[in-house]
């Protein structure tokens, strides 16, 4: 019997990427997933309250796909 393993693909958003200073990383299972952790983070960190439309797309962007094995 063989077994295959089906891999989803992974997801995860680095700040720096956004063009910040910054360290934090974050993954999950897709990108709509990281979306409310990015804000939460743009806010805590950043004093964002409110992320601008052209802010989020540049967040989003910088949202990259995992390479999994």
């Amino acid at each position: 019997m063989h077994v295959r393993y089906i891999t989803m693909p992974r997801y995860y958003f680095k700040c720096s990427d956004a063009g910040y200073n910054c360290s934090y990383e974050v993954d999950g299972a897709t990108a709509e997933e990281l979306e409310p952790k990015i804000k939460i983070h743009a806010r805590y960190a950043h004093n964002l309250f409110e992320v601008p439309v052209e802010k989020m797309n540049a967040f989003k962007a910088a949202i990259k796909e995992k390479e999994t094995s």
